[in-house]
């Protein structure tokens, strides 16, 4: 008689620990030096400025500042153009600039494109009224190619 129980061998309750990847940091969110953005496999996220890239790929801020995520177009070596996402971390300081800034000065882009619009409009008709001269100036002539019917109804009206 056996002198242990029959069992199954459990061959699958082995599992790795969790890497815990993904990004850290989101934009807009203030990141001070040393502090890591993103944690991922490869490099799916490029670094940009005022950041670097660890040995595991993990994207570290290198200054104090504000975590901004913009896409850029990326080319292979093959030709293959392709977006990325490069993480960057801009100085507080010149975000907040960057916010009151564009308030001020978009009133007067407004401006000078109307002005510009209006411009447009009083030179579109001047080129309008010389097209139509050009095209009588040189009139085409009409060369019509023998059809099946039509060569087949000559040949109907010879044979009378």
């Amino acid at each position: 008689m056996a002198h242990k129980k029959a069992a199954g061998a459990a061959k699958n309750l082995r599992d790795s620990q969790p890497k815990y990847r993904g990004i850290k940091l989101f934009g807009g969110q203030k990141a001070v030096a040393w502090n890591i953005i993103v944690r991922q496999n490869g490099s799916k996220y490029e670094c940009g400025a005022n950041t670097y890239l660890a040995s595991d790929f993990s994207i570290h801020a290198a200054t104090d500042g504000i975590v901004m995520f913009k896409p850029k177009r990326f080319k292979r070596f093959d030709g293959r153009t392709y977006l990325k996402t490069v993480v960057y971390v801009a100085p507080e300081a010149e975000v907040k600039a960057e916010k009151k800034a564009p308030a001020k000065k978009a009133a007067p882009k407004a401006e000078t494109k109307k002005e510009e619009k209006v411009e447009v409009k009083e030179e579109a008709p001047k080129i309008e009224k010389k097209a139509p001269a050009k095209k009588a100036a040189a009139p085409k002539k009409e060369t019509e190619k023998p059809t099946a019917k039509k060569t087949a109804a000559k040949k109907e009206e010879k044979a009378e």
